[in-house]
């Protein structure tokens, strides 16, 4: 495996195919498609439907995040970039951010933390085959408290395969403190949705920027 591996090229007309499924459950909850409409400078946009839902989410050209929902969460802009993927990524590199995130609808700004690590190479087997991925944990504080509970404490994990350029697997959950049950034993943790991910399928778009 390389050292270290590189950002990826980013192309429009790429395209990605994801199963989603309750990592508690294993349940099924849908199909999610990604699709690279545009890039200009330094932002790619992409268009992505969830079983007949549409919505739009900005990258970064090494797939950090500029406006997309955080774990359990709605979306959200992220000033600066989201560093979900900080390139080039080698097995054992360590970040902390600290990165601004605006609700578009209402205004408000939580500061994010974000603690970051490559765990090291996987070989992880999907819909879409097997593949040789980095994987990379996040540990994610979201700055979300108010009177009545905790801000949310997510964990989310990437397999990256750089063959592909693309993330094959995710994982992502979340949590809080419900601050009004405590008692004598403390305050309950309220545990959110566990999201599972895996690649179905994946269409590389055509050099040049066209689809």
């Amino acid at each position: 495996m390389p050292a270290q591996v590189a950002a990826p090229d980013i192309r429009v007309g790429d395209e990605s195919r994801y199963s989603l499924h309750d990592g508690y459950t294993k349940l099924p909850r849908g199909t999610l498609e990604y699709q690279v409409t545009a890039i200009k400078g330094d932002t790619v946009t992409v268009h992505v439907q969830h079983d007949g839902r549409a919505s739009t989410e900005l990258y970064t050209r090494d797939w950090n995040w500029r406006e997309r929902p955080m774990t359990n969460l709605q979306s959200l802009r992220y000033q600066p970039a989201y560093p979900a993927l900080p390139f080039p990524l080698a097995a054992g590199k360590t970040w902390r951010a600290y990165v601004n995130a605006t609700d578009p609808a209402t205004g408000e700004v939580n500061q994010v933390r974000i603690d970051g690590r490559v765990l090291g190479w996987d070989r992880v087997k999907v819909p879409a085959g097997e593949f040789d991925a980095l994987k990379v944990e996040r540990l994610v504080f979201a700055g979300n408290h108010d009177y009545f509970r905790s801000q949310e404490y997510i964990t989310e994990v990437d397999w990256y395969a750089p063959r592909l350029g693309w993330i094959v697997k995710h994982s992502s959950t979340s949590g809080f403190i419900d601050q009004r049950s405590c008692g004598n034993r403390g305050c309950p943790w309220i545990r959110n949705d566990w999201n599972v991910l895996e690649l179905v399928s994946h269409h590389a778009g055509k050099p040049g920027g066209r689809p």
